[in-house]
């Protein structure tokens, strides 16, 4: 047995080691080493000849290395295991791979062809040295490290994993505090800002590795014991990479949209209703923990399995990884850190531009400087009122985005041909004068009146802010652009195709998983059940093998008595809010949007954890709360805070768990340090909402300074009038039929994809998936294909190109960019608003002002209401549905 073997059989799982034991260890065991220093005492890879080490680098499909004293650590890692494989144990693995890895969208059609080809036992010729080498390379592979080029870019082989590394320490709760007040407390500021800003994990991983670095060496251990624990400032450890990981996690909890903070401001600035803390506290409570406890349900199907990728997060280890794992100094070219630090500056740098300098950077609609008055040209191709039908359409890492970098490319293509198709029919109602959308903008997200003006919300509500229908009758329906009518009608599809696609898809799995939770909740009715679930340990992880989930083990793992006890608190203090608090909401609602949640989680969650495409629930919950409680504004604000972010919450806190498994931080000292960040945020976003209310003048109005003007709050209280208070029948039934004949789109177009793609498969690349062609039709004003094209063309680039013919340096270097150049955009626009925008300066000059002339900025549409004989479109007043 090697070293390295030997020592990971004999650790002590770190849940189970006493504080003294972990804040007394010694610091020479937790010096830093390189990656080349962890395989050196296995195995030296230098007996290999040539040929097999070429052999290597085609199992990992490096074909871009061209010289061999320069190999990649996975070359290294491979060449010390080969040999202790046997051809028998090599069949069974890429046996098993070859039924796991069916319909993998991220393994590509030549790398199953492998698993295929080597799991057949007459494929693989014993006397042949090169095919029984490749076969065991191919092997060890999948046994111990990761099929995922994305995975392996980031991570470690699991094996190496050092369960003495201390990860709760006092210093990282420290650093966590600090930051989650800082940046949790800033972006609830700012989100109300017209033109966001937020603080990104990559600017606080960032600023939490010279803290951490100065705090172990400076800071004194001073400390006390009780019970024989240690409780201590300082650890005789340097700032290890679990603590930083760990920190980063706990404070990104944090981070997410504090959804409560809708009603709450939308009920104090629209609603006059001047809600007490203790309400603001209880719902704000109930919101936030209760797609915790969603988060057990989750933990099985996008966590724990080897598929479940994560795609878009891997970047948060990647930075991680180039700050406090020095590479080998023999590799040429530059380090990871060093590439970080170059791409933060220059993003740092080139942002002002985009920002304040050369605006046309951002908004690049060159083809309308051509002819500025040329309508149809503006209405296309145009980015500020137009379809932005443009290939170079901007040159704005804000448009262009991280995400580019992270989401694989089959995903990014398969959006934007669906976007594509949404902007073909958005022309085709436009000039067709489909439902009198050519009275209107063709790209609007505002709401219209039959004249083709502003819909003013206030004109068909009462003084106390009701539904008021003689107002509504001497004023107008609300009617939609070409834009939002195709958005919506996507929006509705999306939801019966996507259930009645993936039961298809994965019937059986969806089955078992509702048929065991059933159960589980019907047995609670028993005393012993609850007993039981007492006293069980967690044995989820005995059901995995894949190399992650074996190290994991080592672990304690989180009960899912402790998820469901979070769960049940959180309906049960959430039923007395509603009813206490008067919200004119019956508790029946709240169990109706837990019902929906618990049906599209699952599929939800598997397509964001290996596609990296989201769906929330917003639209489904506001149109059937509409139906259901019609009339009832506040009550569909309330089950709209818990039916959008029960899934949302879930989402963040199974996406970090992910990350947590990549890392091997300790499961229970996640869900511990989860718990007390989500608890604490509500202080401090609370806090902030009612500071700025209190102390802000004209916050949340057209007159705030700085542009504190809360659209997303204009937006919800809109969301809670149309869909409460005027409620989706008028829309549905009279004003725009064909939206409910989405329902039963969606579910025939999903049914009919399922079947084909179940029986069919052989017609379809695996990596298609018709959901995500789908999600791509949401694109929805004002975002126009501007905003789409340049991330395509990025992904292109970086997620084909770059991943195919130069995978060594994607590897190494991808997603290390990814964060740099978040981390370096998130900070200049925060230093550019607080210097040049909060107090307004400008630069007067024509890279300013060429995308704000012409036709695109005037945003006219294709016909004029006011030549038209009654006047107005639509029924007559006095007649609207």
């Amino acid at each position: 047995m090697s070293n390295i073997e030997e020592k990971a059989a004999g650790t002590v799982d770190i849940i189970s080691k006493s504080s003294d034991d972990r804040l007394s260890a010694n610091k020479n065991s937790h010096e830093y080493i390189t990656e080349k220093h962890i395989i050196e005492p296995v195995t030296s890879i230098k007996s290999y000849s040539d040929q097999q080490v070429w052999h290597l680098l085609k199992i990992l499909k490096y074909d871009d290395v061209d010289n061999l004293d320069e190999l990649p650590i996975e070359v290294e890692f491979l060449g010390t295991r080969v040999h202790e494989i046997s051809i028998e144990e090599s069949l069974e693995i890429l046996k098993e791979a070859v039924v796991y890895h069916d319909n993998d969208p991220n393994i590509s059609a030549d790398q199953y062809n492998e698993f295929i080809r080597y799991s057949n036992e007459g494929g693989v010729d014993p006397d042949n040295e090169v095919d029984v080498f490749e076969l065991k390379a191919l092997a060890v592979l999948l046994r111990d490290h990761s099929p995922y080029p994305e995975v392996r870019a980031v991570c470690l082989p699991p094996m190496m994993d050092d369960p003495t590394i201390p990860i709760e320490t006092f210093r990282a709760y420290f650093f966590a505090l600090i930051w989650m007040i800082f940046s949790a407390g800033f972006n609830e500021l700012f989100s109300h800002r017209m033109v966001s800003i937020s603080i990104s994990t990559s600017v606080i991983q960032m600023f939490l590795y010279p803290m951490g670095t100065a705090w172990a060496k400076w800071v004194p251990s001073w400390g006390f014991n009780v019970r024989g624990k240690r409780f201590a400032l300082n650890i005789d450890t340097p700032w290890t990479d679990k603590e930083q990981m760990f920190c980063t996690l706990i404070i990104s909890i944090s981070m997410s949209t504090f959804y409560s903070s809708y009603n709450i401001l939308t009920q104090k600035i629209y609603y006059s209703d001047n809600v007490s803390f203790n309400y603001q506290f209880w719902l704000s409570l109930c919101v936030q923990f209760m797609g915790f406890g969603f988060a057990g349900i989750l933990r099985r199907f996008v966590v724990y399995p080897a598929k479940a990728v994560w795609p878009t997060s891997l970047s948060t280890i990647a930075l991680n990884k180039a700050l406090l794992t020095p590479e080998d100094p023999s590799l040429k070219g530059l380090t990871r850190y060093q590439t970080f630090f170059i791409g933060f500056f220059f993003m740092f740098i080139y942002t002002w531009f985009p920002s304040f300098i050369f605006e046309a950077l951002s908004t690049f609609n060159w083809i309308t400087w051509i002819a500025p008055e040329n309508w149809n040209l503006a209405t296309i191709t145009g980015g500020v009122s137009g379809l932005g039908v443009n290939p170079i359409a901007s040159f704005d890492w804000a448009i262009i985005g991280s995400s580019s970098l992270l989401i694989p490319w089959f995903s990014q293509a398969t959006q934007y041909a669906g976007s594509f198709l949404a902007i073909l029919i958005v022309i085709a109602c436009y000039f067709t004068n489909y439902q009198d959308t050519s009275y209107l903008p063709i790209y609007s997200n505002s709401l219209f009146t039959n004249t083709a003006e502003k819909f003013k919300v206030t004109e068909i509500l009462t003084s106390d802010y009701k539904f008021d229908e003689e107002s509504y009758q001497k004023y107008s329906p609300p009617f939609y652009s070409a834009g939002n009518l195709v958005c919506y009608g996507s929006f509705i599809a999306t939801y019966p195709f996507l259930i009645t696609y993936y039961l298809i898809m994965d019937h059986t799995m969806f089955y078992a998983a509702f048929k065991e939770y059933i159960i589980v909740l019907w047995s609670l009715r028993k005393k012993q059940a609850w007993v039981n679930l007492w006293n069980e340990e967690s044995r989820a992880l005995d059901e995995f093998h894949d190399p992650h989930s074996r190290a994991m083990s080592r672990y304690k793992e989180v009960p899912d008595w402790w998820y469901l006890l979070v769960l049940i608190v959180v309906i049960v203090i959430a039923v007395i809010t509603i009813e206490k608090f008067h919200t004119s909401t019956p508790v029946w609602s709240l169990f109706m949007s837990i019902g929906f949640n618990f049906v599209f989680l699952i599929p939800l969650a598997i397509l964001q954890a290996t596609t990296g495409v989201s769906l929330g629930l917003n639209l489904l919950i506001e149109m059937i709360m509409g139906y259901a409680l019609p009339g009832n504004p506040m009550a569909l604000m309330v089950i709209k805070a818990f039916g959008y972010n029960i899934d949302g919450q879930a989402d963040s806190y199974v996406s970090n768990l992910k990350l947590s498994h990549y890392c091997k931080i300790a499961p229970q000292a996640m869900f511990r340090g989860q718990m007390v960040m989500a608890f604490l945020q509500i202080f401090i976003n609370l806090g902030v909402i009612n500071w700025c209310v209190d102390n802000m003048k004209g916050f949340c109005t057209a007159e705030a300074k700085g542009k504190f003007t809360c659209p997303d709050i204009q937006t919800y209280y809109n969301a809670s009038v149309m869909w409460g208070g005027l409620g989706p029948k008028k829309i549905f039934n009279d004003v725009y039929p064909i939206l409910k004949w989405c329902w039963l789109i969606g579910f025939l177009l999903g049914a009919l994809f399922g079947f084909a793609k179940k029986f069919g498969g052989k017609y379809f690349p695996v990596w298609f998936n018709p959901v995500i062609f789908l999600v791509g039709m949401l694109i929805g004003p004002p975002y126009g294909l501007m905003y789409y094209t340049p991330a395509l063309i990025m992904s292109f680039f970086s997620q084909w190109y770059c991943k195919r013919y130069h995978l060594k340096l994607w590897e190494r270097y991808n997603y290390v960019i990814a964060a740099a150049l978040d981390a370096g955009l998130v900070l200049s626009q925060i230093i550019i608003f607080f210097s040049v925008q909060y107090n307004p300066k400008e630069i007067d000059w024509w890279g300013n002002n060429v995308p704000y002339l012409g036709q695109d900025a005037e945003g006219i549409p294709l016909k004029n209401i006011t030549a038209t004989v009654k006047g107005y479109f639509g029924p007559a007043p006095g007649h609207y549905p």
